[in-house]
């Protein structure tokens, strides 16, 4: 038996929106033994498809007991940018696909009308929509959750999306992401508006799992890694942290963690909407550098990071777009622009990212706040995008390696050995940012 066979379902789903039919394909075990999983196995499978094709994709650890192993990976040539970028997507995404029979999701051409991609019970399906236009992000779930199949979660793109707007982001279930590359545009660009994921199933996990598991989770308490909890620590390690933490004094509740995650490190807010003085609405804090960027330039920067998730829009973007603090009416009316075509930021508006290669940053959706720097992100966050893990965790758990986490495939010294091997190799292939030749 492969080494990878527990780890998959062996299926990839491939839609064809232009002919509005799906179909399985099989994923070969020796996909998994040569690029082990994530984003190296993106990478391969797009080169079997157009170059405009977007794909989706689990790790080996995706859904089992290893820590954080939260990940979905949406793999994509990015206009903006013009090489392909891997986006993270945590919370459930990854688990829920996998937990729904399929690995790999491929999605080819374009629909004429808007749909969503429902994956369910080993099956995809495109569900058709009507009367989507310019909803915003929390209208478009309602619309989901009325007239689409069951879902447990999903990845949505909102009106910046629809109306082209350069600084569009992908929502998962309307929190917001990590993409800071367009993967949002080219969805919109496919008329896609969302993919639903419903898992309902498991995986045959080893036995040893659950031991190896405590075993970590020892370590990390004993490292100090799980002292300092929420979303609150993690800016405060990003650049002026201690000063964008400070507007969130008295306004945050409980924490959250993505699946199996031992480390939370996203935070529920709470504050006054605009307008009304008793109405207290609520959003989920996941996206540490667009925190950080929207809250350096207005004191109201809850209420702006909830325009922009209604949006979908990159709170990033918008903070550098607002240039200075104003009064409120005015930064929601700036960032409404920001979500059509007829406002711009120019690229060197945005500061680079210290110690990291911008190139880099990019080829893994630009999101991922630098916890650390150099060398050290680049091989964290590569390993946990082709694992299957969260790569915010892996930067927060600096006393664990990639050995740690192999173990959780095989216990043999040899075959993690190998594996670390092909990991490097792959982080490699990934850093060119090109889709790989067939050969």
């Amino acid at each position: 038996m492969s080494l990878y066979q527990p780890f998959y379902n062996r299926k990839i789903g491939v839609v064809d929106l232009t002919t509005l039919s799906t179909y399985m394909v099989e994923l070969p075990l020796e996909t998994c033994q040569e690029h082990v999983g994530g984003a190296a196995i993106n990478a391969r499978i797009l080169a079997e498809y157009e170059s405009d094709s977007l794909v989706f994709g689990t790790g080996p650890l995706t859904g089992t007991f290893a820590p954080a192993s939260a990940l979905l990976v949406g793999t994509f040539r990015s206009l903006r940018y013009d090489h392909l970028c891997h986006v993270p997507f945590m919370l459930r995404c990854g688990p829920e696909m996998k937990f729904s029979g399929v690995d790999f999701l491929v999605i080819r051409g374009a629909a004429k009308e808007s749909c969503a991609i429902s994956i369910d019970r080993g099956s995809v399906r495109i569900v058709p929509l009507t009367d989507d236009r310019h909803r915003t992000v929390p209208e478009l779930m309602q619309l989901l959750k009325r007239n689409a199949p069951t879902f447990r979660t999903c990845i949505a793109a909102g009106p910046a999306a629809e109306q082209n707007s350069p600084f569009a982001a992908a929502s998962i279930e309307g929190h917001g992401s990590l993409d800071r590359s367009g993967l949002a545009s080219r969805m919109a660009a496919k008329n896609l508006k969302a993919i639903l994921f419903n898992g309902i199933e498991g995986l045959s996990i080893r036995e040893d799992h659950p031991t190896l598991a405590k075993a970590v989770e020892k370590m990390l308490q004993d490292s100090g890694a799980r002292a300092s909890k929420g979303f609150i620590p993690v800016v405060r390690r990003l650049p002026d942290g201690e000063e964008t933490a400070k507007i969130l004094r008295g306004k945050i509740g409980r924490n959250r963690a993505c699946y199996h995650c031992p480390c939370p490190c996203m935070t529920y807010a709470g504050f006054r909407k605009p307008g009304d003085g008793t109405e207290k609405e609520g959003l989920l804090l996941m996206d540490h550098s667009g925190w950080a960027s929207l809250s350096l330039k207005s004191n109201d920067a809850l209420p702006l990071l909830h325009r922009c998730l209604e949006l979908g829009l990159d709170p990033r973007a918008a903070g550098y777009g607002l240039r200075e603090d104003r009064p409120l009416r005015e930064s929601i009316n700036a960032i409404d622009k920001l979500a059509t075509t007829g406002a711009s930021i120019d690229e060197e508006d945005y500061p680079s990212t210290p110690d990291i290669d911008t190139r880099t940053y990019r080829i893994f959706g630009g999101g991922i706040p630098p916890l650390a720097s150099g060398e050290v992100w680049t091989e964290r966050v590569a390993t946990a995008m082709i694992l299957g893990v969260c790569p915010i965790f892996m930067q927060l758990a600096r006393r664990l390696n990639r050995t740690d986490l192999l173990r959780f495939i095989s216990g043999d010294a040899e075959e993690i050995k190998v594996m670390g091997e092909r990991i490097d190799r792959e982080i490699s292939v990934l850093l060119e940012g090109k889709i790989p030749s067939q050969g």
